[in-house]
């Protein structure tokens, strides 16, 4: 499996997220939590890491981060290794804490920090025994919740010196009180929509950002392709670089659903199954060839209008598992054509 995409330089802010090892329980009581965010806090200082926002979940965590100097790898490294040994002094135990390498999501912060904020914040109430219950019940789960950062930037608990809660307010009105309600309510809309988790919706599961931004990310990769850091990284830079052509997409969803291409093209069409796969495909899957509005225009559609196609299909996958696997089934085939055309 390709290591996770690590690109980093001055002021990138990520969304970060790491499981217990082998889904094991991390965070069981209050020591493990309040060593977490004590050590988080320490490391934040010292490597100068803004941190703003955070919500610990029994088996792993979400952050997210600003980095001035372009360091989260080191930052990680030294934070979690410190977190991992004092955490198992204390349970008198031993080996891996984590699962793998964590997660790090690059973000636009302008145009997606907040959502990721809200993801974040919404985590209390997306467990299993939550599901079910009414929205006030889900509501006070994630305002009450001590180990996420939500409470205190809304003002209902003491909000440490670390935690940067100017920033995420900072568009959300005039005086703290109206940037607090503003963003309460940004937030809590989340508890009755279906909202795409970050990780499903970055282009090449590692970059969150609007067009010009990725794009931008990927130019970064192809400048830097001899760097020695960035070669290690190679498996997953292809993911941006040579993905399959909205060609190869348009005839493998054709070949599947015994379509023309002009039936695939046809817009405004109803139920028509086959098009809404391509349109799916061709935003996960050759999103790293071309510039969105470009894949876009070539559809038929609006970029925003792509975009929304590829949401309401991860949804839609959600529930249909025979859909799935007939998606799996195309990627995996244009994963093989672009691999063998190398």
């Amino acid at each position: 499996m390709a290591r996770p995409l690590r690109l980093e330089y001055p002021g990138a802010c990520y969304h970060v997220m790491h499981r217990g090892n082998r889904g094991m329980a991390v965070f069981t009581g209050e020591r493990p939590c309040r060593l977490f965010l004590d050590k988080l806090a320490e490391f934040a200082g010292a490597y100068r890491v803004e941190v703003r926002a955070y919500c610990l979940m029994g088996n792993h965590f979400h952050l997210y981060l600003c980095t001035p100097e372009g360091n989260l790898s080191r930052f990680m490294q030294a934070f979690l290794t410190s977190f991992t040994l004092l955490n198992n002094r204390l349970l008198r135990e031993r080996g891996h804490l984590f699962q793998g390498r964590f997660k790090a999501l690059l973000v636009e912060d302008d145009a997606y920090g907040s959502t990721v904020g809200r993801y974040i914040h919404l985590n209390p109430a997306r467990t299993a025994a939550l599901k079910p219950a009414p929205v006030a019940e889900r509501q006070r789960a994630v305002r009450d919740c001590p180990w996420s950062s939500y409470g205190a930037i809304l003002g209902l608990r003491r909000c440490p010196g670390w935690l940067n809660k100017g920033h995420t307010l900072r568009h959300w009105g005039g005086t703290v009180g109206e940037q607090r309600q503003e963003y309460a309510r940004y937030v809590e809309q989340g508890l009755t929509e279906n909202l795409t988790d970050p990780f499903e919706a970055a282009a090449a599961q590692a970059v969150l950002g609007s067009d010009r931004f990725v794009d931008r990310i990927r130019k970064a990769f192809t400048d830097q392709r001899e760097n020695r850091q960035l070669r290690r990284e190679l498996g997953q830079e292809r993911r941006l670089h040579d993905w399959a052509s909205l060609e190869a997409v348009v005839n493998a969803v054709g070949g599947a659903y015994g379509c023309s291409e002009e039936r695939l093209q046809q817009r405004h069409s109803r139920n028509n199954e086959a098009r809404q796969v391509l349109l799916y495909l061709a935003g996960t899957c050759c999103r790293g060839r071309y510039p969105l509005s470009e894949l876009a225009e070539r559809c038929g559609i609006t970029t925003g209008g792509l975009t929304r196609a590829r949401e309401i299909m991860t949804l839609r996958m959600r529930d249909d598992r025979p859909l799935t696997q007939r998606i799996a089934t195309l990627t995996s085939r244009l994963r093989r054509l672009v691999d063998n055309c190398k």
